[in-house]
Order: C-alpha cells, then structure tokens, then sequence
C-alpha cells in the first residue's frame, strides 16, 4: 500500500504524546495542574513557541484545558462507564464486545479518512511498543490501550475520543483477559502486533474498507479468546 504520510514528527507533536500518555495511564490525573509553557519549555529543552504548540494540541484533542487567569489542567471527566466497574457475566461481556466492534469499525474507517501524517506516526509508535511486549501478558495490554486511543484520536472526532478514553478501564480488562489466553495458546501475542501493523497501514493508505476488515478480523479473534475463558466458567470469571 503506497503511504500518504512521511514519518517526520515535530517536537509539539513528540512532548503533546508523552503528556497524552501520562494522562491515558493516570499518571496525570483530572484537574491536575500543568507546568507553564516556559517550565514545560525548559523542562524539554525546546523553544516556547513549541511547548505553546504542544499545549494547543493538547487543548484540540480535549485532554486539558485552560482555566482563565489560572493557567492548564488535565480536562475534569464526565461520569463514566468505568463507575459500573468491569463486567464479570457472560452477558456483560458480550454486550462490551459488541460496542467495541461497533465503535472500533467506525474509528478504523474514520481514521483511514482523516488521519494526519502525526496520527499515523502516533500510531506506528505504539505498535511498536506492542512488539517490545508481545510475550508479556502484564506490559502488552497497557501498549494495545494506548494504540487504540490514538485510533480513536487520528479518527477526527472528539467525541468519539471522549468515549475511548472513558472505557479505558473497560477496555484494558478486555485486552488483559484476551491477552493472558492467547500467551498461553500461542506464547505470544505476535499475530495481534501484525494485524495492528497492517490496520495502521491501511490507515496510512487511505483504504477505509480494508482498515475495517483488519479491524473486524482483528477483534473477532481478540474476542474468540475472551469468551473462550466465558465458557470455561459461564458464570463469570470472578475468582479465576
């Protein structure tokens, strides 16, 4: 597939991703304060004017905000879907499945439309990142979260990213019950980091009907594995 993208990142674009990942893995927390463009500067060893693009990204994508006179926070969160906890029935866990594939197939498209070249970098560097864990059941479903928050980013919407980053929690159980089954299946999760790879190339290509399918073969052995573990214990996996 040609690429419609180099693979250039700007300094903002590199300090925007480290604080966006500080945020996604709670490190930084709602309402915390940041540091002032000149701290943040100096603390990266860049211009102003690029700690000030950083911030703006920031701000554009709904990760902080400003508060008049008083400088930028990490953005407050509505009330969540995190707050019903993890589902632990068969029930719950199909209907997650569900809304993930739903969500996943219109991010993947979406994406494939509108990514810029710094969103499909984002992306790249978080399969990359997948690959460093790939046998690690404990580190690999942080990385799979961070790559689909950034797919829920490159696709455009804000929305639609508020929704990702509020299932976080949901999520990552998802990935983590997924994740242990196929280690042991297969010693790795090597098949998940190519399908990932090749969805971000789609995604670069500009093919939303290809980057769909990736996506939809992708989640559906994801989700083979998942209620795999169901059928083991059709009353929920509470305690296993």
């Amino acid at each position: 597939m040609a690429s419609r993208h180099s693979t250039r990142v700007s300094l903002p674009a590199k300090i925007a991703d480290e604080l966006r990942s500080q945020i996604t893995q709670g490190t930084l927390q709602p309402g915390d304060q940041l540091p002032g463009h000149r701290d943040l500067a100096a603390g990266y060893g860049v211009s102003l004017g690029a700690a000030r693009e950083a911030i703006s990204l920031l701000i554009g994508d709904g990760h902080i905000e400003t508060r008049a006179g008083r400088g930028t926070y990490v953005a407050e969160r509505t009330p969540s879907l995190q707050q019903g906890g993890t589902p632990v029935s068969r029930k719950e866990i199909e209907e997650l499945i569900e809304a993930r594939e739903l969500l996943g197939l219109s991010l993947a498209g979406m994406a494939a439309e509108r990514a810029s070249t710094e969103d499909v970098d984002r992306l790249r560097r978080a399969v990359a990142r997948m690959q460093e864990s790939a046998a690690d059941a404990a580190t690999f479903p942080e990385a799979d979260l961070e790559f689909h928050v950034s797919l829920a980013r490159a696709a455009g919407n804000r929305y639609l990213l508020y929704v990702v980053r509020d299932w976080r929690a949901l999520i990552r159980a998802d990935i983590e019950l997924a994740a242990a089954a196929a280690i042991q299946r297969f010693g790795s999760l090597q098949f998940s980091v190519d399908a990932h790879r090749d969805l971000v190339d789609a995604i670069d290509a500009g093919e939303p009907d290809v980057a769909r399918r990736i996506l939809f073969d992708l989640m559906s052995r994801h989700h083979e594995f998942v209620l795999g573990l169901y059928a083991l214990a059709p009353d929920g996996i509470e305690g296993t």
